[in-house]
């Protein structure tokens, strides 16, 4: 009997025992090693009110077995320890480096405070070995591998976030190499049912650089008034849904949260709604490896001072807190930062530079020229086509070139005399030729045999064999060079037998041109 009671005693006292066994802090693997500006998950084993301890130092609020802790500096490595039911494990040395991690991931679309149910857009900014980096999510207290379906030949590595359900604990994003063990930076998602929600741009904030919180309203209806509270304190109301805090200090670190008065735009009733969003703790992160950029004549240089010298810079494109990694140091108009990278750390990003564009990218100049000489062909190709349809057929001329007939005019040498048209019924431009003294009637005046008008009269050779050669002309009634009559043209004594002929000068003095006769006529 005495034993019976013993072993009852002792299986009483041994389940007890084994429940009060002493915990432990840990950490996973996969958020080793630790970086500035992380978020990560410390766990005390066993159950029940768990109380926090750093450095010998209990942490206010922390009473949950996960202690979530961002690492806004290096002072927060040291010693962790959690205390359940009075028993305290032992210490955990926690070590940060004093850089940033690698390798970034960020939200390429979307917010950190996400509304229930919808999804995030997240890239990682790696330039090749994709196939060995692996991406996890803590969520639901438990950690999580991303599957990853399709692997991009050229970065970054991309992909959606599952829904995002409501829940007290963050999402926490972030990816590793299996075989170099390099870490990217972590993502943090914050989940929310309001219709209102206030989110930070950039999602980390840093000491000595500017922060925005926006308040959001879901559905983007029309807000007439907005209101920021800090810490539970309400700060000047104002009808911008931004607030900027400019260089950011200690001072301006806390919880803050946002106030929308909003109708629905659709809605008849015109019913106006008043919504506080979700508190949001914002802390800003100490910076000891701080880039700086500059950008002359097309140029972009990237250094720090205190960086290891075999860092490489990074150049990124910037826009609402967002970065998108460039490829090459030929900068178009935007906003960009830069980070100086080595293999097991990187500094933080320099402040947002304004860059108005190169003013004499090659790329741009290439396309400008292949785009003009693609248009100069086409001309060339055009105007032959043009000029090929155009002289195909060349059809006859139904107008010739004539020259026009001298005639005496009332104040001289010089006039024209007016070619008229055929006979009604022919085509235009063609003309009847003299035929002799029978020749038909034409369309302009004739003269007669006699002088009259109506016919012409054949010239006739002088009977006068002295005058051999001299033809006679019709002259006037006044004679022999009056006006109106014409004189007979003379030939040369030296000339005679080659048959120059010379006209008189005329009555101002005006002399003429001896016209040659072709001795092959002999006429």
């Amino acid at each position: 009997m005495k034993n019976v009671v013993v072993l009852f005693v002792f299986g009483a006292i041994l389940p007890f025992s084994l429940g009060q066994s002493r915990p432990k802090v840990s950490i996973k693997k996969q958020f080793l090693p630790v970086y500035l500006g992380d978020t990560i998950v410390l766990t005390c084993s066993g159950g029940g009110s768990v109380k926090w301890y750093f450095d010998g130092t209990v942490i206010p609020d922390q009473t949950q077995q996960n202690y979530i802790v961002t690492i806004k500096s290096i002072s927060e490595q040291g010693q962790y320890v959690c205390v359940r039911n009075g028993i305290r494990s032992k210490e955990l040395q926690l070590k940060v480096e004093d850089a940033f991690p690698p390798e970034i991931l960020v939200i390429q679309s979307g917010d950190s405070v996400v509304y229930k149910d919808d999804s995030v857009h997240l890239a990682l900014y790696v330039d090749n070995d994709w196939q060995n980096w692996t991406c996890y999510v803590y969520k639901h207290q438990r950690l999580y591998h991303v599957i990853i379906k399709d692997y991009p030949e050229t970065g970054p590595l991309e992909f959606m976030t599952s829904s995002v359900e409501k829940t007290s604990e963050p999402y926490i994003y972030w990816c590793k190499n299996k075989i170099t063990n390099t870490r990217s930076s972590t993502v943090v998602l914050s989940v929310t049912d309001l219709m209102v929600k206030l989110v930070p741009h950039p999602d980390l904030a840093e000491l000595r650089k500017d922060l925005e919180l926006e308040c959001v309203t879901h559905g983007a209806p029309k807000t007439k008034n907005v209101i920021f509270y800090k810490d539970g304190k309400a700060m000047h109301p104002q009808n911008n849904v931004k607030y900027l805090i400019e260089n950011m200090t200690k001072i301006d670190e806390g919880n803050y949260e946002c106030e929308a008065t909003y109708t629905f735009q659709a809605s008849t009733s015109k019913s106006e709604f008043t919504v506080k969003s979700v508190p949001q703790e914002v802390v800003g992160i100490e910076i000891t490896l701080e880039a700086a950029m500059s950008y002359t004549s097309g140029n972009p240089v990237c250094t720090c001072s205190k960086c290891k010298p075999e860092g490489k810079a990074e150049f990124y494109q910037t826009e609402n807190g967002r970065y998108k990694k460039v490829k090459n140091t030929t900068l178009s108009q935007g906003k960009y930062a830069c980070r100086v990278r080595w293999d097991t750390g990187a500094s933080s990003f320099s402040l947002p530079l304004s860059v108005s564009g190169d003013p004499f990218n090659p790329g741009v100049i290439v396309g400008v020229l292949v785009f003009i000489f693609i248009v100069m062909g086409l001309i060339l190709i055009v105007g032959y086509f043009c000029w090929n349809r155009r002289n195909k057929q060349k059809p006859e001329a139904l107008y010739q070139e004539v020259a026009l007939d001298a005639v005496k005019s009332d104040k001289g040498e010089g006039g024209y005399e007016e070619l008229k048209g055929g006979k009604r019924g022919e085509r235009s431009g063609e003309y009847d030729t003299l035929k002799g003294p029978d020749a038909d009637k034409v369309t302009t005046a004739d003269v007669s045999d006699t002088g009259e008008q109506g016919r012409y009269e054949a010239l006739k050779v002088s009977q006068d064999d002295s005058k051999k050669n001299e033809y006679e002309t019709l002259k006037g009634k006044e004679g022999k060079g009056a006006e109106g009559g014409y004189e007979a043209l003379k030939t040369s004594k030296a000339e005679e037998g080659a048959g120059v002929y010379h006209t008189q000068a005329g009555e101002h003095g005006v002399g003429c041109e001896a016209l040659t006769l072709s001795k092959t006529e002999g006429k």
